[in-house]
């Protein structure tokens, strides 16, 4: 049994840092090279068949990451789904993000400034030189396509979701997650500690 972790948009499996990589039998994996995925659904099974996802393992992600394995959990029975500052439903997304799936005159840079928010300054210089690895079209496409997500608000399996308390990108749930104070969107990176001890504490392979 694997646990695999996804990161954000715009982000890679270096958003987790090197404390994370000393979960047991946890994978951290990057996003594929963009191959025209239009849905939600697209890439989930783009990510099972790519990392080779077989059912009993643990799939979870931060942000859009959560999205895609609460997906994935619909496609393959999973031991359980980790949420990071996610969501099961598209409800939770905060509205303001719509105006950015056309895409039309926006760069990436812009989603990025909103998504950063206060993030200090060693943390927002580590997610800028991710984002400038990012592949705009895929980030393009992810925009549009969180929006015609149906949701999974029921998985077939537990649900471990940890949130930051002041998250205006993805709200956090009113009830069943562990919410982390003065937490905003990118607890991965600004609240590691505190990340690694819930999925410890949430999983049995840990």
């Amino acid at each position: 049994m694997t646990a695999y972790i996804l990161p954000g948009m715009g982000a890679d499996a270096s958003m987790y840092g090197e404390e994370f990589r000393r979960l047991k039998d946890f994978r951290f994996v990057d996003w594929p090279k963009y191959g025209q995925e239009k849905t939600i659904t697209d890439i989930a099974k783009r990510i099972i068949l790519k990392n080779n996802i077989i059912p009993g393992d643990i799939v979870g992600g931060s942000s859009l990451g959560g999205i895609v394995a609460a997906e994935i959990s619909r496609h393959i029975k999973i031991k359980k789904l980790i949420l990071i500052g996610s969501t099961l439903t598209p409800a939770n997304i905060n509205p303001v993000l719509k105006k950015f799936s056309s895409f039309s005159e926006i760069t990436p840079v812009n989603l990025l400034q909103y998504l950063v928010g206060k993030v200090n300054l060693v943390f927002e210089n580590r997610i800028l030189e991710m984002f400038s690895k990012s592949d705009t079209l895929f980030i393009k496409a992810m925009c549009r396509a969180v929006f015609k997500w149906q949701g999974n608000l029921h998985p077939d399996c537990p649900v471990a979701q940890i949130h930051g308390e002041k998250d205006t990108v993805i709200f956090p749930p009113s009830t069943g997650a562990e919410i982390i104070n003065n937490g905003g969107h990118l607890i991965a990176i600004t609240h590691e500690k505190a990340v690694i001890h819930f999925i410890k504490t949430t999983t049995i392979i840990a």
